[in-house]
Order: structure tokens, then C-alpha cells, then sequence
């Protein structure tokens, strides 16, 4: 599952630069930021409330 997601963000993030909507600095200073949180232990706390925004938005009872 988790190599779909990254597929899927690359494809993403390829076509957003390509059309010009980010430029490539954008994309390398997001990529750094998020190296940074994981090197500091920040990283998991923001997926699990993305995780748990994510199952609360798409939960259907």
C-alpha cells in the first residue's frame, strides 16, 4: 500500500512541475522539510493525525 501511495504522489508532484505549478525549488524544499521532521522525531506524530484526519473523513457507518 505504501509503495502505491509514493507512486502515486511521484506521478503527481512530476505532473504539477511539469505544468508549472510548482516549481522544482518547491518541490526540493518540501522534500527537505519533510527529511527534517523525520530527523527530529516530528514525522510521526504528523501521520498519525493525517492517518486519523484521513479514516475520519473517509469512515462511512
Amino acid at each position: 500500500m505504501t509503495a502505491v501511495v509514493i507512486v502515486l504522489l511521484t506521478l503527481v508532484t512530476y505532473l504539477l512541475v511539469r505544468s508549472g505549478e510548482l516549481r522544482t525549488w518547491h518541490v526540493v524544499l518540501v522534500g527537505v522539510l519533510g527529511i527534517y521532521l523525520d530527523h527530529i522525531h516530528w514525522a510521526d506524530p504528523i501521520i498519525y493525525v493525517v492517518t486519523w484526519l484521513a479514516q475520519g473523513l473517509t469512515h462511512s457507518t
